[in-house]
């Protein structure tokens, strides 16, 4: 997906202006013991190719993989990771 919204910046066929987040949160059924979304220094890498501002993820149910590696990226990246939890902003938990 990261790769697809590169192209479409690169062919102008999205905003140079407004940045966009990729968010990633766990399906409502999904079981966390061995399937959790997760987020690496590859995902980082890919965001900023994309173009967007920054990262969230559901705060306690995902894998951040090389978290200090991770974050050293983003912050190289100029761009945000943060953890959201999704039953203060109204979603299903």
């Amino acid at each position: 997906m990261l790769e697809r919204v590169a192209h479409l910046r690169a062919e102008k066929r999205l905003s140079q202006h407004r940045k966009g987040e990729l968010v990633k949160l766990c399906k409502p059924q999904q079981d966390v013991r061995a399937d959790l979304p997760s987020i690496g220094r590859s995902t980082i890498e890919n965001a900023r190719k994309a173009g967007l501002a920054g990262i969230a993820v559901e705060a306690g149910r995902a894998l951040v993989i090389e978290r200090e590696a991770l974050i050293s990226a983003a912050d190289e990246a100029g761009l945000f990771v943060i953890g959201i939890d999704r039953g203060l902003a109204g979603g299903t938990p």
